[in-house]
């Protein structure tokens, strides 16, 4: 997988303000006194982790999902008329008779 589409979005910084923001929001939650409020801000943070995890995860199978259907569209489609077909049976005769080989070789081992 390529890391110029999804993966590099996760991976960016935020912005300025944003990172702002989250300090002004440490530093108001360190000057707070009062255990029963910073307790609900940990729950309430704890609840939205797990759920933005839950959309993350969703979020990242759902591009697996779409890249493996794109794979198999872009994939060349098999001829299965006239020497394609001829030469499919010969891949199996083949395979066959190499299976058969190594049956045989684990059969005289045993015995």
């Amino acid at each position: 997988m390529k890391d110029d589409g999804f993966m590099k979005m996760i991976h960016t910084e935020l912005p300025p303000e944003a990172e702002l923001m989250i300090e002004l929001r440490c530093r108001e939650i360190m000057a707070c006194d009062d255990v029963d409020r910073i307790k609900a801000f940990c729950i309430d943070m704890m609840k939205n982790h797990a759920r933005a995890e839950t959309v993350l995860s969703k979020a990242m199978m759902r591009v697996i999902e779409l890249e493996a259907t794109l794979a198999v569209m872009k994939a060349p489609t098999r001829k299965t008329t006239g020497i394609y077909k001829v030469r499919w049976w010969l891949e199996q005769l083949h395979m066959h008779w190499k299976y058969r080989k190594i049956i045989k070789k684990r059969h005289s081992r045993e015995a």
